[in-house]
């Protein structure tokens, strides 16, 4: 479900709408499926694949350092599912642990496309804001500049 103030709310209305626009482009097992933006008795809600599992953050907040190969394993999940987004000319611009999920089969999901662009857009909103989470944020985007693939990379790559 979407937060009433957020539902209320054309920028992140449009926002939610980019996401599912961009997402229904992207088919690959390691990528979140988002199935419709829908609203019923006044309440807004996204329809998206069910993860048993949980995201990275509250894994590595629970378990500390992952062991090398359980890492490994992991990236390349993550490189996978970027490698499809890349390749229907999707930039995440907002990849963390927070987006991505394992399940209990050790299946990685990249999800939140929310602030994804396509590629050749800068890293400014309309406004000219930057958005996204400034630790995870790659120079280009921080700065405002133009993203490619490697604005997502820098994330995943980073310690």
């Amino acid at each position: 479900m979407i937060r009433p103030e957020l539902a209320t709310d054309p920028a992140i209305l449009q926002r939610f709408k980019q996401e599912l626009i961009l997402a229904r482009n992207i088919t690959h097992k390691n990528v979140v499926r988002i199935y419709d933006l829908g609203e019923a008795d006044g309440i807004r809600f996204i329809s998206m694949e069910y993860i048993d599992g949980e995201d990275l953050r509250t894994l590595l907040r629970r378990q500390g350092k992952l062991a090398p190969k359980e890492a490994i394993a992991m990236v390349e999940q993550v490189c996978r599912a970027l490698d499809c987004a890349h390749s229907e000319g999707v930039i995440h611009r907002d990849l963390k642990p927070h987006n991505i999920m394992r399940d209990r089969h050790g299946r990685i999901v990249v999800m939140d496309f929310g602030l994804a662009r396509s590629l050749g857009e800068t890293g400014l909103t309309q406004t000219g804001a930057v958005v996204g989470t400034l630790e995870y944020m790659s120079p280009e985007q921080a700065l405002g500049g133009t993203l490619d693939q490697r604005s997502d990379c820098e994330n995943v790559c980073s310690p």
